[in-house]
């Protein structure tokens, strides 16, 4: 080999020396950028991911817009939607699959996020996103609502386009129809229940503007205060599959899953507790009602909802034993947040007896009942003492059961109980303008007119106690912070 041959092999090894310098260090710094970006994001959901889970609301919405972006394929969509009925399970497994896409995903997320006023959460996962040229492009791109008395007025989801366009266009009813005419408004074809993803009709600034007689606090004379933020504090006890000899409740996380986005989109903060023994129920009531009473000059109300098996008098804990509803339920709350309402709903039996057209009737029938056999055996009432209180017994209370005493309760293993799911529907549909008895009305009345029309169907009538003083308004969407 000539030395012009030596030197021009050696000019090329330098070269690609030079080459490799240049390039290779770049390519593995790109890389370890990616995988850094995509560890941050992971970590962030990971971190985040209860809250995602419990508190995101209008998961179909988010998941409509992470579709319309090519982030979730159609299918997987169809997939979460039809696969997971219940909310939580739903929005479980959309974490899961956002999880597997890392980084690609976490933008587009944090933009539905917002889309479907999900701000709390976007706060979590991007501090500055309020702050950006994103957000200010998508404010003008899909209109997002304003903020109107303190509070977002959130377009409802896609399954429920019918009832925003009851707030954006309340003409189709009856225009310029008066005060009267409002009380008489069926709207109210309550037999077709809301699906999971509901969105609750608030009583929004325009509504006020067109219905003056609407607003509350040109009521409170006659009315409840209910313009607290949050409105109150609802407890929800749900004691489903963890019994020792009793049949599983089927249907009852669905129950709770849509009671629990009811009352959150009224306004209240929701304690959740699943399958509790005895001595937990009792105990967290008890803390349940010194929570309320700690709070009562922040909150308007206080809610405690009992889904369970029961008895005449009684409610079961998943261990079997039963709290007596008057002294251990109710008789707590006697002498806590007085002057203000509090509601009880109890989905239960209150006995053993059948409420049918016939015997032959009910042979086929696909409904589970909340009662138990011999309950007489299981029954274990530890008797307190009485507490001495300046108001009278059952002031501002209304006890809603969902069954009159002595009969069972009915509830579908498929859709939840017929009286937690007319309850649900009607408060979604009417709480805006109804108040709390005329609600109970319409879930009485469209009972009665699901079971008229359906003969292998067993009767059930829910019983309304009331102690309350004044009209209760829950005025969903209206808020005064000032106290």
């Amino acid at each position: 080999m000539s030395d012009q041959e030596k030197v021009i092999l050696t000019l090329v090894e330098l070269l690609k020396k030079n080459s490799l310098h240049i390039t290779y260090p770049d390519t593995i710094e790109n890389n370890n950028n990616d995988d850094h970006e995509d560890d941050e994001c992971i970590k962030k959901l990971t971190k985040n991911r209860y809250k995602l889970i419990y508190s995101m609301c209008q998961a179909t919405k988010v998941m409509d817009y992470l579709e319309s972006v090519g982030v979730i394929p159609r299918s997987v969509c169809s997939r979460i939607l039809h696969q997971y009925p219940v909310p939580e399970d739903r929005k479980r497994e959309l974490i899961n699959f956002l999880l597997s896409r890392g980084k690609n995903a976490f933008r587009p997320l944090i933009e539905a996020l917002y889309l479907a006023g999900n701000q709390h959460l976007v706060q979590l996962l991007d501090e500055n996103f309020l702050l950006s040229n994103i957000r200010q492009r998508l404010d003008a791109e899909y209109h997002f609502p304003t903020v109107i008395g303190g509070q977002s007025t959130i377009p409802t989801s896609i399954e429920d386009e019918q009832l925003h366009n009851m707030n954006t266009n309340i003409e189709s009813f009856d225009n310029k129809i008066s005060i009267d005419d409002l009380n008489n408004i069926e709207i109210t074809k309550f037999e077709d229940e809301v699906p999971m993803g509901f969105e609750v009709q608030l009583l929004t600034a325009d509504l006020i503007e067109q219905y003056p007689q609407l607003d509350p606090t040109k009521r409170l004379d006659k009315c409840y205060r209910m313009l607290s933020k949050p409105r109150g504090y609802c407890l929800l006890i749900n004691n489903v599959d963890a019994f020792k000899t009793m049949e599983i409740r089927q249907g009852s996380d669905v129950d709770a899953s849509k009671l629990k986005s009811l009352f959150e989109q009224i306004g209240f903060i929701v304690l959740l507790r699943r399958n509790l023994i005895y001595t937990e129920m009792i105990t967290v009531i008890e803390n349940f009602a010194n929570l309320i009473e700690e709070k009562k000059d922040s909150c308007d109300c206080a809610i405690i909802i009992i889904l369970s098996h029961g008895g005449n008098g009684t409610i079961y804990a998943v261990d079997e034993l039963a709290l007596n509803v008057d002294e251990h339920i109710i008789s707590v709350f006697d002498d806590h947040l007085i002057g203000k309402p509090k509601l009880f709903i109890i989905q239960a039996c209150r006995g053993s007896q059948c409420n049918n057209r016939s015997i032959a009737s009910m042979s086929n029938t696909r409904w589970s009942s909340d009662s138990i056999t011999n309950e007489n055996s299981r029954t274990n009432v530890d008797s307190g003492g009485y507490k001495t209180t300046m108001v009278p017994i059952r002031s501002d209370m209304a006890i809603w059961y969902s069954t009159v005493k002595d009969y069972v309760s009915w509830r579908s293993p498929d859709d939840g109980s017929i009286f937690i799911q007319t309850l649900i529907t009607v408060f979604a549909r009417t709480a805006w303008y109804y108040d709390l008895a005329r609600m109970v009305t319409c879930v009485n009345r469209t009972m009665d007119e699901k079971f008229r029309a359906h003969e292998s169907t067993p009767f059930q009538t829910p019983c309304f106690e009331c102690h309350l003083r004044n009209d209760l308004y829950f005025n969903p969407g209206c808020c005064n912070e000032n106290r």
